[in-house]
């Protein structure tokens, strides 16, 4: 067995606890497309003209969401139109459906006609004022986280 001098270890050991050891952690975080002012400095100072690209790839990327938004809100345009425009062709057909079998079969089929064509229109409307209404609704949750 071999017995060693543990005077040394215990010292060092000693020396060590008295020592302080300190650990920094530091999180920067920021909202948008662009870092701070400072943080683009760093990255110049590590890449010259890296700030420069940054804006630009801001620039490009902002003016494309805006160019996408006004192209979804075109669309949606188009779609509310044609939507009403189909509306009324059914609700005209419907109409006259019902009106040329109130006349030609009955008042009780040109009742039935009339009346479900109304109802199926009202229906899909009231549908798509809730399904607009809850949409909204989640985009303003979104928006506030």
């Amino acid at each position: 067995m071999v017995l060693r001098d543990m005077s040394n270890e215990n010292r060092k050991f000693r020396e060590l606890q008295n020592q302080q050891f300190g650990v920094e952690r530091r999180s920067v975080t920021f909202c948008g497309s662009l870092p701070p002012p400072e943080i683009l400095k760093q990255y110049n100072e590590v890449s010259p003209g890296a700030a420069d690209r940054i804006i630009t790839m801001a620039e490009e990327q902002s003016s494309h969401r805006r160019t996408l938004e006004s192209k979804v809100i075109n669309s949606d345009i188009t779609n509310s139109k044609l939507g009403l425009f189909f509306g009324l062709v059914i609700g005209l057909a419907g109409m006259v459906a019902a009106v040329i079998g109130g006349i030609y079969v009955g008042p009780v089929m040109g009742s039935i006609l009339g009346v479900g064509t109304l109802s199926s229109l009202v229906g899909i409307f009231v549908y798509g004022s809730q399904s607009r209404r809850k949409e909204r609704g989640e985009r303003r949750e979104e928006t506030k986280e």
